[in-house]
């Protein structure tokens, strides 16, 4: 770079303007970007206390599984006891089961019932000795069709809660447990029940439970009856008419989307609007954690069957102010602007000239690093290259010079012997042999003589599809010979580009030729063309054997080849017309799958 270019570029002026522009910008862009953080931490923060609140959640639904566990592990031991001995046949059954019962009444046990093999209530534990009531209680039919079959011997049934139609507990929402009972010969000898009292259990997980500083938990059945709330008025009413009746103003529509999402079995976090918050009335948005209570997923798997399983769970949600979250985080963040946006603008204007000249001479220093850098490398590349020409040109003048005025003299005799020997007709084969190969060398010869004194592209405006399919006229009777399908895709749209015609049809049918001959019978060969980013394109792909990778980095090497009588410099013939057009050539391959040559070409 000039020294004037660099002492303008530097003038201080410019360099002053910059740097107070640079610094506006940078207070827009870190009170923009501290706006955002806030947000992003509020998220963050917001995120983080649901999901201590889901913890607390999953945990209250633990505890209400461990008691359902427990209640089936006794109901489970009682059949098992049964099975081997009855206790009503030793005279102690009623005061066994009475006992249990007065023991389970903690768990949330009503009473215990026993139902003959029929499925008609023979006693009630522990309140009566004899069914209760005039006429006899039955199972329902569906009941006792489960406890009836044999394959649930062992087993235990869970019903949904509903509410009960008979005294004592007419009218009052219960969950009822079975367990067929079996006699010591294996017959069905009744069925156990338990009436379960659901608002108790869920009244015990969620006492004392507290989210944040005032936030709480509540339940709900599986037909959106409040199980357990901080407000004991709601307990035993619909959910959503006991919240409308507190607020009739508030809609609460994102928590009907929450107690569908919860009684269609999933779990997550939210928010919605509440109408009040404990003991203040009022919109009060709220941060909510929610998961179901399944029945199925307790400790005792495998043995306990649900009924209605898709819908028989319970809802615990954990729910708290968002207030007591965004206010503490809205203080801190305040408080954290006023000390970061001090210390910003004393370091601003202490480095901001130091760090401008820095970087604007490390940028300056790359390009100029980065240009002399290609420059070095374009310069290496060609030396290279001029040293394999010059070694290969006085090689091949030297063997042109040794070796065609032998082969001349030689094809002739060979000529001469022919025409005299005619009636032999083995000494006949073998000189056509003979004449053979020096029309090889010849060849060969002729091939080195192009590689190394090239001839410059005589460049005319062409169509480039149009020269493809030239040459796929004239090879596509060898295709066929071959048993190779020849297919194009070419670009209706491609540009025409500046270039020498008879060259790139050498270049072509040198790749359609090693195409054919890498592509077995029923192979094919695809021929397309496109254009991008100012360069037409290309390219012979193959369905060949591919080309191994310690090969394909010296193929485009003068007299390198893998085949029997190869020159190898078809490639490398290849690589010097298209680099004297400015253009590349790339190949890809894979083993067994084939070749793609591509070839690009500059459009301007």
């Amino acid at each position: 770079m000039e020294p004037h270019r660099v002492r303008k570029f530097f003038s201080p002026t410019p360099v002053i303007l910059a740097i107070l522009a640079g610094a506006i910008l940078l207070s827009a862009l870190f009170f923009f970007f501290w706006q955002t953080l806030n947000r992003k931490v509020e998220v963050i923060l917001r995120e983080q206390f649901n999901q201590q609140q889901l913890m607390l959640a999953r945990k209250i639904g633990d505890n209400v599984e461990s008691y359902f566990d427990y209640l089936e592990n006794e109901l489970l031991r009682y059949s098992q006891v049964f099975k081997k001995v009855r206790l009503q046949a030793l005279g102690i059954e009623s005061t066994a089961l009475g006992e249990e019962v007065e023991r389970l009444k903690h768990l949330g046990v009503l009473e215990l019932r026993r139902y003959d093999a029929g499925g008609r209530l023979e006693r009630v534990f522990p309140t009566s000795p004899s069914p209760p009531g005039g006429a006899q209680e039955k199972l329902p039919a569906s009941l006792q069709a489960w406890v009836a079959d044999p394959r649930h011997q062992g087993y235990l049934f869970l019903g949904k809660t509903c509410v009960w139609p008979d005294p004592p507990w007419q009218g009052r929402r219960v969950m009822r447990m079975l367990a067929p009972l079996y006699g010591p010969e294996g017959r069905l000898a009744g069925t156990l029940e338990l009436l379960i009292d659901p608002f108790f259990i869920c009244g015990q997980v969620i006492a004392d439970v507290r989210s944040g500083q005032s936030g709480y938990a509540w339940i709900i059945d599986q037909d959106q009856i409040v199980l357990a709330h901080f407000e004991k008025d709601f307990v035993g009413q619909e959910a959503m008419q006991a919240r409308l009746a507190r607020n009739p103003k508030v809609e609460f529509r994102g928590l009907r989307e929450i107690q569908e999402k919860l009684l269609a079995g999933q779990e997550g976090i939210g928010e919605y609007d509440s109408g009040w918050h404990r003991q203040r009335l009022g919109l009060t948005p709220k941060l909510v954690a929610y998961t179901p209570v399944r029945f199925s997923k307790g400790l005792i798997r495998g043995v306990t069957e649900v009924e209605d399983p898709a819908h028989n769970l319970w809802g615990v949600a954990v729910v708290a102010p968002v207030a007591e979250v965004s206010g503490t985080v809205g203080e801190v963040m305040h408080q954290e602007l006023f000390l970061v946006g001090t210390f910003f603008v004393l370091v601003l204007l202490a480095t901001s000239v130091l760090i401008g000249t820095a970087l604007t001479w490390n940028r300056t220093l790359a390009r100029e690093i980065d240009l002399k850098t290609q420059e070095l490398l374009a310069s290496q590349e060609r030396l290279m290259h001029s040293e394999r020409f010059a070694a290969v040109g006085e090689a091949a003048a030297y063997v042109s010079h040794e070796i065609k005025n032998p082969l001349m003299v030689i094809g002739g005799l060979a000529h001469q012997v022919a025409r005299r020997l005619e009636g032999d007709q083995e000494t006949q084969d073998k000189l056509k042999i003979i004449h053979k190969e020096v029309k090889r060398l010849e060849s060969f010869l002729g091939d080195l003589r192009d590689f190394t004194r090239p001839v410059s592209p005589v460049k005319q405006i062409i169509d480039l599809n149009q020269v493809i399919r030239e040459v796929e006229a004239l090879m596509t009777e060898a295709a066929k010979e071959k048993g190779v399908t020849l297919d194009e895709k070419l670009d209706d749209l491609l540009p025409p580009l500046s270039a020498d015609p008879n060259q790139l049809k050498q270049v072509l049918l040198n790749l359609i030729k090693n195409a054919m001959e890498a592509t077995e019978i029923n192979g094919q060969i695809f021929l397309a063309t496109g254009w991008k980013d100012g360069q037409a394109w290309f390219s012979v792909k193959d369905t060949g054997k591919g080309i191994p990778p310690e090969v394909l980095e010296n193929i485009f090497h003068p007299f390198f080849t893998t085949k029997d009588k190869g020159t190898g410099l078809g490639l490398a013939v290849i690589h010097k017309i298209i680099t004297d057009h400015q253009g590349t050539v790339l190949v890809e391959s894979t083993p067994g799958q084939g070749s793609t040559f591509l070839v690009k070409l500059p459009l301007s």
